[in-house]
């Protein structure tokens, strides 16, 4: 999204620099969802033609004194520049989490296979022993559970 962003800054930027152009400007975006912007559309099926005023001198310059159309790029690019570092916080947050319960499920596992005997609490402080049947259906979700987590 970044890319895109600073693509067209470069495109206006590069409008103010040759005037009235005659030449259409065309937007396409390739195979790998990339966007691309140029005078001859590569593919053009996935072409559009943007349509620039170009009467008006509206580049993004220093020197261009339309400072409110600077402010307001810089603001969306500071805006998905924030967006972005968010998603990448959830993200690590996100793996952290799961990383952990992989490490728990792992370590569950391990204590499952290596124990004589299997059992669970019941609510009053009671060991209820596994049966067979239960042992090796509680070691099939266990294994489950980790392929899931753990990838």
């Amino acid at each position: 999204m970044l890319t895109k962003s600073y693509s067209l800054i470069i495109l206006l930027v590069s409008l103010s620099f040759v005037g009235d152009a005659t030449a259409g400007i065309y937007r396409w975006t390739d195979d790998n969802g990339n966007v691309h912007f140029g005078d001859k559309p590569v593919d053009a099926g996935s072409a559009t033609e943007l349509k620039i005023d170009t009467s008006r001198k509206s580049g993004i310059t220093n020197s261009s004194g339309n400072k409110s159309e600077r402010e307001y790029l810089l603001k969306k690019i500071e805006e998905e520049k924030q967006e972005q570092a968010e998603a990448k916080s959830k993200r690590l947050a996100q793996k952290k989490e799961r990383q952990a319960k992989c490490n728990a499920l792992k370590s569950n596992y391990q204590a499952h296979i290596q124990s004589n005997r299997s059992y669970r609490m019941s609510p009053d402080g009671e060991r209820t022993y596994l049966s067979d049947v239960e042992r090796t259906a509680r070691n099939n979700n266990l294994k489950k559970s980790i392929s899931k987590y753990c990838r």
